[in-house]
């Protein structure tokens, strides 16, 4: 057992009398650790079965007949509470009727969770439990289907939790969880107070645990208020959409089976494709599996059907109309909760960069046709303020360009702009161009090359904002690797100073291990200090992009806070519902949509997430719908 030899015995509370007896012994204590578990993994459906509880030197594991008995010691608010993963196991509690922030006020944060701790520590190992109790705390855990095994199979969770015959293994398992959730939030804690953050100027935390109790320790509230809120969707225009795609799909089949003269075809085997592509077609395999064999992916299937090939034309479509029905349709359907709302999972961990990702459903990726279907609730609508150019301004503090920042602060078209540098043309002439194109008028060689150059600058922009190469630019503007290479270094002749403000972090990096965020938030990168060439380039090219990302995450990060914090807002009736890359979706009272006070304060507190400004001032632009499609 490493560091714990001895671990204390597993205790069950299954008796109202003992349940009472161990709260009493509780009473006192500042902190306490929890887990939870339960019927299964839904947030909104799912509930606890089993409620573990340490102090630290001890361990419980309490039975449902005594959840009432513990329920005021876990709402009171002046007790803080650990958890790993703690959203989901305050949902688990939730849905029995313990709401740890029943009697906590809007802005009392009393929730800690050793998931997002261990994240900030080491953003790319594993952040689960088992390894993180083995690693830290030396305490080897068997993994749940491991102890359960075939049986899982044959019963729900919640009878093998509670089957008499399971008790001791299901005591010592679940209360092993809290208890080593109590002792890896101290060891984490310390390492966290142990990261000072240097190498910046005037850092706004001295270490990660100030800027973990500071700004990660509000967020899991604010997501876990997002995740209560849910938003409408509207499970009948979602159906409508339905039959339309699947005659598609149809029609698509039967055309193939036309073709091929074939009676019955599966458009979804890979084998038929390929007997039809690659045998009775006669294309040549443009990829390979790992064994060897042809692949028919999307890459292939476009590259054909840009060549006129209507077999891939056709391929691609069906490929599309089955993802929209069972990704899209299908899969969401299954996320409508009975109060009318899909109530999706904010990761607080999902992206290394410190984005936050979502699930069940993913939110981040819903296409338009299905943001139609997400609406406000009646007497309310639906808000998205979004920030604009979010990673360019990044960029032009940390870099603190003059020509980068004069294009931002005098309100010209970044990409328009940096075009202008880059190819020695008059913004204004770019400008028209654009105007021509907009208004679909006439374009003359002239116009199509100014075009090209804003498209190219435009791909360098964003090439740097998400660590892209040549190779990567070469495919965005369908150009040779030698061109390319060429823009990049046009692009940094016109803006030296950027250049040399990723020398200067290359150099820090290689130095720490490490990238920073602007609040001192790390991303680590083994590969900076490789011999392998690849690695190293692919490093540095982590370099450029994470803290421009990760800023930008930050930002977002501080402004729902401030959003979420702010009284003004709050007594309005206004509610947090989603935050999508850099908007923030809100729900928003109809008596209060044409309040100028309100749609004032939002935008300063977007635009003034930190106590000190940048070099550029942050823009968002906000639009009001009665669905989610209309505010883009």
């Amino acid at each position: 057992m490493g560091l714990f030899n001895l671990l204390p015995p597993a205790i069950a509370v299954k008796d109202i009398a003992f349940a009472e007896e161990v709260v009493n012994r509780l009473q006192d204590n500042k902190i306490l650790a929890f887990d939870t578990e339960t019927t299964g993994l839904s947030r909104s459906r799912d509930k606890a079965v089993i409620l573990a509880i340490s102090d630290g030197e001890d361990r419980w594991a309490i039975w449902p007949q005594c959840f009432h008995i513990f329920k005021p010691l876990l709402e009171n608010p002046e007790l803080k509470l650990v958890a790993h993963n703690a959203n989901y196991d305050a949902w688990m509690l939730r849905n029995v009727g313990i709401d740890i922030y029943r009697h906590a006020s809007r802005c009392h944060y009393r929730m800690y969770d050793t998931m997002v701790m261990h994240a900030l520590v080491d953003d790319q190992a594993k952040h689960d439990l088992k390894s993180l109790s083995k690693e830290y705390l030396g305490i080897e855990m068997v993994p749940f289907k491991q102890v359960f095994g075939s049986l899982m199979r044959k019963y729900a969770l919640h009878e093998l939790l509670l089957d008499p015959e399971n008790e001791e293994v299901v005591c010592n398992y679940a209360s092993l969880d809290a208890y080593a959730t109590y002792h890896l939030a101290i060891a984490l804690m310390e390492e966290l107070k142990g990261s000072v953050i240097e190498g910046m100027e005037d850092p706004v935390y001295s270490d990660l645990w100030s800027y973990y109790i500071c700004t990660e320790v509000p967020f899991t509230r604010v997501l876990f208020e997002m995740e209560l809120n849910g938003i409408e969707a509207s499970k009948e225009e979602l159906l409508q959409q339905a039959p339309e795609m699947e005659q598609k799909r149809l029609d698509i089949q039967k055309w193939f089976g036309r073709k091929t003269q074939r009676l019955f075809i599966n458009l979804n085997s890979t084998a038929e494709m390929g007997d039809i592509f690659f045998g009775q077609l006669g294309k040549r395999p443009l990829s390979h599996t790992q064994e060897g064999k042809p692949q028919l992916n999307k890459s292939s299937l476009d590259t054909w059907a840009r060549d006129g090939c209507e077999y891939a034309e056709k391929l691609l479509e069906y490929r599309d109309l089955d993802k929209k029905l069972g990704t899209y349709i299908t899969n969401l359907l299954g996320h409508i909760y009975k109060d009318g709302r899909v109530h999706a999972t904010f990761n607080q961990t999902g992206a290394r960069t410190g984005r936050l990702s979502s699930s069940d459903p993913n939110m981040q990726n819903q296409p338009g046709y299905i943001r139609s279907i997400f609406k406000p609730a009646n007497g309310y609508r639906l808000l998205a303020a979004d920030y604009a150019q979010l990673e360019m301004r990044v960029l032009a503090h940390f870099s603190k360009d003059e020509t980068l920042i004069d294009a931002i602060k005098s309100g010209q078209d970044v990409h328009t702009a940096t075009a202008a540098q880059m190819f020695k043309v008059p913004y204004e002439s770019i400008m028209e161009a654009r105007r021509k194109d907009d208004n679909d008028e006439e374009l003359s060689s002239s116009d199509k090359e100014l075009l090209q150059f804003r498209k190219g600058a435009k791909a360098i922009n964003f090439g740097l904002m998400y660590g892209q190469g040549a190779g990567a630019l070469s495919g965005t503007l369908n150009c040779s690797l030698d061109e390319a290479r060429g823009l990049i270094r046009q692009y940094f002749r016109s803006f030296p100073r950027i250049t040399e403000y990723f020398n200067v972090a290359i150099d820090q990096a290689f130095k720490d291990g490490f990238s920073k965020t602007i609040l001192g938030r790390r991303r680590q990168l083994p590969g900076i200090r490789s011999s392998i060439k690849s690695e190293r380039a692919q490093a540095e090219r982590q370099v450029k992009n994470s803290p421009i990302q990760g800023t930008a995450a930050d930002i977002t990060k501080l402004a729902m806070i401030r959003l979420y914090e702010d009284d003004f807002i709050h007594n309005l009736g206004v509610k947090l519902l989603l935050q999508i890359h850099d908007e923030v979706v809100m729900e928003v009272p109809d008596h209060v949509v044409e309040n100028d006070d309100f749609n004032n304060r939002v935008v300063d507190l977007m635009m003034h997430p930190f106590t000190f400004d940048l070099a550029v001032p942050l823009e968002t632009s906000s639009k009001y719908g009665d669905n989610w499609l209309e505010c883009k």
